[in-house]
């Protein structure tokens, strides 16, 4: 167990090469990284149950307190909401698994299913512990291995 949170703490690592949403609100920034499962080892995903697949991608979301210097730090535990849209309209709900490394990490992990360069709109409500609802709405070129 210890090893595959380790490697999901390695992968987690390397999404710095994706694309990164940050939205700043009410004391805590929202880091939403949409990228293709395929990033995921065959045990990670595995042990979380996501489907490694072209065809799926995966949001991330880590919530963090902003401090009273300005830097972003703490995970913070919420309730995380919300759906995608693609150019036809279609929607897909997202069901987001907490993962809790402990330490200050809390991930939000959704499967969401996509084609390669599919630009979808992605609609969340975040609502961090003791806290209102952070309404988000952006949009995401998905590029696929």
């Amino acid at each position: 167990m210890r090893q595959m949170i380790l490697a999901l703490s390695c992968w987690l690592t390397t999404l710095s090469a994706c694309a990164t949403e940050v939205v700043r609100d009410q004391g805590f920034e929202v880091q939403i990284q949409p990228f293709p499962s395929t990033f995921l080892t065959q045990d990670v995903a595995g042990m979380y149950g996501f489907e490694r697949s072209r065809r799926q991608a995966l949001i991330n979301i880590v919530i963090l307190e902003v401090q009273a210097d300005g830097q972003a730090r703490g995970a913070v535990a919420a309730s995380v909401t919300g759906f995608s849209k693609n150019l036809l309209g279609q929607t897909q709900i997202l069901t987001f698994r907490e993962i809790d490394e402990g330490e200050d990490a809390i991930y939000y992990l959704a499967p969401v299913r996509v084609t390669s360069e599919e630009e979808i709109q992605i609609i969340l409500e975040v609502i961090p512990e003791n806290a209102k609802a952070i309404d988000i709405n952006f949009k995401h070129r998905v590029y696929v291995d």
